[in-house]
């Protein structure tokens, strides 16, 4: 895709000196910076109110209420997320071809194909009144804001550079953004794809044979391999830059009661890994309306209210389920009649729908065929996305079908207890999710949330026959029945998004990710009696890997050295204490001899299904959830343990001691792990280059891994820190909520030319911390602007 102009336009033109250039940058991007002090009139608006903001450029808004407070959060959104909004709405509805062009053609067929515009306009029409009110609020104040900017030069630079302007905003559209947040936190209908193709390749039992805590059920209660394959997977696309959301994160939440806590009063600890990116996928915010609502945490830039935080009573946090909530169905269709799938025996109608998509620079625009199956969802097939995939494929998934979070994150907001927590809780739909919960008369519990699907036979593993009957979904799991505790005995829980449904009558999912992270976390906290919010930041930081310091050991245990580099190598492992950090050699031995060991492994066996089944296809817009087992340490760990002295051990370090020299020298000793896995913050157009220059923070050398606590994980074949990393840390203090804790990896500002755009950074990197300032006195000592919102008359 040719990008209109470059930097040309922001005044770096041939011949130009660097001052001049300078300042013509720095104008252009300071230009569009909203006012944060004095009055602003609005329409929409029914009295005034006050937005403070404080040192971090939180705004602390208050209004007299519910209604005038949600408007207040949409103008705010909008002053710093504006670009963000939009870019996220356009991937959602499928919508980004109309200010790309053809190069995002691709991503918007399958968006459409898929349906979450569908499914949000389906929400919104059956939706209360209470929440339309709401929506209706927020999405009042975004408009209000951007009709203020628009044709004023004062939209934010992206805008300009892409030669376009924002619509207005929908109610509906904060809908769709959350079901495409529920989408990318919905895994296993990528890896039904990719383990259809390695059975097919291989045979059940070989297959079967390399996910052994996933193949489970008896052979029998699988779909024959005739009925949906074998599958031919297809090759990585080209999609735009712009559209890459990187693929399902990860998250960590522990939560403490008094009994443990150095105040008496339970403290709570979360934070979710995401896919890094600039701007921060979250946004802090503190809601005050009346004696209504007082809310303060993380919200998401698009929708209203908190997402993470807590208010005057209690305090929650999230962590990814990985519930298993899609299944593909491969579907017989009518030879005389293609809208008709036979299901049970007989030929069923479903929906046509045409899906019609403008694209920048084409005079027609494209029109998409959608066929929605009556039982089963929308076809995604045939879509450049997956173009080598024949068979036609149907996508029956929670994601389309359940109610979305929003309406339970609201009332959530305005919990006073458990009991009201958990009635907000059993209204979420989309995605599953594990809630933690803290209050302030001493409590702590937690709740899984979210419609999980019962299955008749099967457990989706593989795509199914969607005309048998036999592997249809009968019910959902009732509220009452999904995983929950209160006031553990014990005195704390913790989850790292390891398997909670020990024991649960019901089917989750196999592809819960690898426990070292909650191992970790539940050693560390039973280590001593009671724990301060210095502790918990500790923890937030720890870089432990376990399963790391046992492959070590192991390693230095039976290996013997052929030479000194291997020596001074195994030497490193022998003393190392398992520590992940950005200047350990030992940590850049083990983390390459993982990734060797995995690859000389199963290379063999695998051919071309390798890239796929760790994760690097068959497109950018399919993050194989397959990836976490074979990325798992814990695969390499038993592999060491069983075999220490299998030639295959050795090779692998032998051949990784010969790459680290090859790439960062003789010196075993300056072998850091940092030097290798570099951390880049990247803005949504910094693939479009000059354009990373001015958006992205320069990379710096970044600790952990995959499976330790400081999220620091990579990318499958790669070792640069491109994986999930903490998107928000939040640590509340129930005994006085001045005192909780919170960061961002950026700023709250998504505008580059804003000193609030990447001023976290720093204290990200170092895991510290700001205030999360809750009571007007502490508000009061960090003040630095101060805006009245008034009604236009």
């Amino acid at each position: 895709m040719a990008w209109p102009f470059g930097l040309q336009r922001l005044g770096v033109a041939a011949g130009a000196t660097g001052a001049v250039a300078a300042g013509a940058v720095g104008y252009l991007l300071r230009r569009p910076l909203p006012a944060l002090d004095g009055e602003l009139r609005f329409k929409g608006l029914n009295a005034a109110v006050e937005v403070v903001r404080d040192r971090w450029g939180i705004p602390h808004i208050s209004a007299p209420d519910v209604a005038d407070a949600f408007f207040a959060q949409g103008v705010c959104h909008a002053q710093d997320r504006l670009w963000q909004m939009d870019l996220t709405r356009r991937t959602a509805t499928g919508r980004l071809a109309e200010v790309f062009g053809a190069a995002a053609l691709d991503v918007d067929r399958f968006y459409r194909r898929l349906g979450l515009n569908r499914a949000a306009q389906a929400e919104w029409d059956t939706a209360d009144q209470q929440l339309k009110d709401v929506l209706r609020a927020y999405a009042a104040g975004v408009n209000a804001y951007l009709e203020g900017i628009v044709g004023s030069g004062k939209l934010p630079i992206e805008f300009v550079l892409a030669r376009y302007t924002p619509e207005p905003w929908h109610p509906v559209d904060t809908l769709a953004f959350a079901r495409l947040l529920a989408f990318s936190l919905s895994p296993n209908w990528e890896s039904e794809l990719i383990r259809s193709r390695m059975i097919a390749k291989l045979g059940y039992a070989v297959a079967s044979s390399l996910e052994p805590d996933v193949w489970q059920p008896e052979t029998s209660a699988l779909p024959r391999l005739a009925d949906w394959g074998p599958a031919e997977m297809p090759e990585a696309g080209s999609l735009p830059p712009v559209a890459l959301g990187g693929g399902p994160g990860a998250s960590n939440g522990w939560v403490v009661s008094g009994a443990r806590s150095s105040t008496g009063k339970p403290l709570l600890a979360n934070d979710p890994h995401l896919f890094p990116r600039l701007p921060s996928v979250f946004y802090e915010v503190h809601v005050m309306a009346g004696g209504e609502l007082n809310v303060a945490g993380a919200s998401a830039p698009g929708a209203p209210g908190v997402l993470i935080g807590h208010n005057r009573h209690i305090a929650w946090g999230v962590t990814a389920s990985m519930a298993d909530v899609q299944d593909l169905y491969v579907e017989r269709l009518d030879p005389g009649d293609s809208r008709r799938t036979e299901f049970a025996g007989h030929w069923e109608a479903g929906t046509l729908v045409r899906e019609v998509i403008a694209v920048k620079h084409r005079p027609q625009p494209w029109v998409e065929e959608v066929l929605i199956s009556r039982r089963h969802g929308p076809l995604i097939t045939p879509t450049p996305s997956l173009q080598d995939e024949h068979r036609p494929l149907a996508l029956r998934s929670m994601v389309l079908e359940a109610p979305s979070a929003a309406a339970a994150v609201l009332e959530i907001n305005r919990a006073t207890d458990w009991d009201e927590f958990r009635q907000a809780a059993s209204r979420w739909g989309t995605p599953v999710m594990n809630l933690l919960y803290a209050d302030a008369d001493g409590n702590i519990g937690y709740q899984l949330v979210g419609h999980v699907p019962i299955r008749a036979r099967g457990e989706g593993l593989v795509p199914s026959p969607g005309w048998s009957g036999e592997y249809e979904w009968t019910a959902r799991i009732g509220f009452d029945e999904l995983p929950r505790a209160f006031n553990p005995p014990d005195g704390l829980w913790a989850n790292a998004n390891q398997n909670v449904a020990g024991g649960n009558r019901h089917f989750f999912t196999r592809e819960f990710i690898d426990p070292a992270r909650y191992q970790r976390i539940r050693q560390v906290l039973e280590s001593k009696q009671r724990h301060s919010a210095v502790d918990f930041g500790a923890l937030q930081a720890d870089e432990v890997s376990l399963p790391g310091r046992r492959v070590a050991a192991a390693l230095a245990r039976h290996l013997q050295p052929a030479n000194r580099r291997e020596a001074a190598a195994l030497e490193e492992l022998r003393s190392w204490d398992g520590r992940v950090g950005a200047d350990s050699a030992a940590a850049a031995i083990y983390e390459v001899f993982r990734n060797e060991l995995m690859r000389a492994r199963y290379a063999a066996m695998l051919g071309d299904l390798m890239p796929a089944a760790l994760g690097v296809g068959p497109h950018p817009l399919l993050g194989a959830a397959t990836s976490h087992y074979f990325l798992q340490t814990s695969r390499v760990l038993e592999f060491v343990e069983r075999l220490p002295t299998d030639p295959a051990v050795y090779r692998a370090f032998q051949t990784s001691v010969r790459w680290l020299a090859r790439r960062l020298g003789h010196n075993v000793h300056a072998w850091h792990w940092g030097r290798l896995h570099p951390l880049h913050l990247e803005h949504a157009l910094s693939l479009r280059k000059p354009l990373g220059m001015l958006f992205d923070v320069q990379s710096f050398p970044w600790s952990g891994d995959l499976e330790t606590v400081r999220a620091g994980g990579h990318r499958p074949g790669q070792l640069e820190a491109g994986g999930p990393i903490s998107a928000y840390r939040f640590i509340a203090d129930c005994s006085d909520w001045d005192h909780s804790l919170s960061c961002i990896p950026g700023g709250q500002s998504g505008q580059r030319g804003s000193p609030h755009y990447a001023d976290q950074v720093d204290a990200w990197r170092r895991v510290a911390y700001h205030p999360l300032s809750f009571t007007r006195p502490a508000i009061a000592r960090n003040t630095r602007h101060k805006m009245r919102l008034l009604p236009d008359s």
